[in-house]
């Protein structure tokens, strides 16, 4: 019998907890909280559309309703040499494969920093951010866009400090930049730099007061990888190859925000590239238990994405072609509902 440990309950650990038999495996499941909240919901809690139990997962349940062992910890190491998992607790675990997906962690602590990650904390840091005087998102990419907005059309007044062209400059970005303007969002085109007590700083020497301060201008790497002396990048995500491996060990796996596949070092870090990797991960797991030839996984060079942006509006991406009205905004709540649907018990 052999032992697969799935460390997290993101994306693509959930369709393995779902989808994944085989008679001669054990599969455990090992996270820190027994929901797990998807993250492409967070816009719908910002803006009143969902309650907190619309937005996550049951992984306990769907463990025991799958014939998955549920333990409710965090991994701190992962001992290759002696193929063991050290838990938080205490608790050691051994491997015969250990796959990762547990995303990515948010930045330097400071007294006003309100953190979405973990996700669990989502519901804390949101009703945070709600009764704060002078909230602040810092970021320029899909998701500061998303609650700026989200959290605007739904009476919080909030200024968004973006450094560079909303949306990396794509072309929807100057209308999306009306939109958050016409929404009451307060703009600034700076750089931020640290956050002392409760005074953001910036770059041009600008000083901004907020006493709730998201910070939404990229991934962080976990602490687990460099804390057992795994290849990680320059940035502390794990290196792994197309068939989702780490590079010095092929019995440890990992997708999600927590990797960075060395073939296509650019992949974005978002939930979409999990998903997509959600049918590579499992069949491989299964195909290196029977000690068969894995899969390789090609990141898609175009994806659908939408963006909600307050009062029943989004903007659908898909390559450079986009479009803004109500039927996206739809389309965003189908798709959304859908994902929840799939692993409710």
């Amino acid at each position: 019998m052999k032992r697969i440990v799935l460390v997290g309950a993101g994306h693509a650990h959930l369709e393995c907890i779902k989808q994944g038999s085989h008679p001669d495996v054990d599969w455990i499941v090992i996270n820190p909280s027994r929901y797990q909240y998807y993250s492409g919901m967070f816009s719908g809690l910002a803006d009143g559309t969902y309650t907190l139990d619309e937005t996550r997962i049951d992984v306990k349940a769907l463990c025991e309703h799958n014939g998955k062992t549920w333990i409710e910890d965090r991994v701190t190491r992962i001992d290759a040499a002696n193929k063991q998992v050290i838990c938080q607790s205490g608790q050691v675990l051994s491997y015969d494969i250990v796959s990762c997906n547990i995303g990515s962690r948010d930045w330097e602590q400071a007294p006003a920093r309100v953190t979405i990650k973990p996700n669990y904390q989502i519901d804390q840091a949101l009703e945070t951010f709600r009764k704060a005087a002078s909230p602040v998102i810092i970021g320029s990419g899909a998701a500061a866009v998303e609650m700026a907005a989200s959290f605007q059309s739904n009476g919080t007044p909030v200024t968004l400090i973006h450094e560079e062209p909303l949306l990396s400059g794509h072309p929807a970005g100057m209308k999306i930049a009306k939109r958050l303007d016409q929404l009451g969002v307060k703009r600034i085109v700076d750089r931020f730099d640290t956050l002392d007590d409760q005074t953001a700083r910036l770059r041009s020497g600008q000083s901004i007061e907020t006493d709730a301060m998201l910070f939404l201008g990229g991934a962080r790497a976990s602490e687990l990888f460099q804390a057992s002396d795994l290849y990680c990048d320059t940035r502390g995500f794990l290196l792994v190859h197309e068939t989702l491996q780490a590079l010095e060990d092929p019995s440890i796996f990992a997708v999600g925000d927590c990797a960075t596949l060395t073939a296509y070092p650019d992949t974005p870090k978002n939930g979409v590239t999990a998903v997509r990797q959600a049918p590579v991960l499992l069949e491989n797991l299964l195909r290196f238990v029977n000690q068969e030839r894995l899969l390789a996984f090609r990141p898609q060079q175009r994806y659908l994405t939408i963006l909600a942006l307050g009062d029943q509006q989004a903007t659908l991406l898909y390559g450079r072609f986009y479009q803004t009205d109500r039927l996206s905004w739809y389309l965003k709540q189908w798709i959304d509902q859908r994902f929840i649907k799939k692993y409710a018990v």
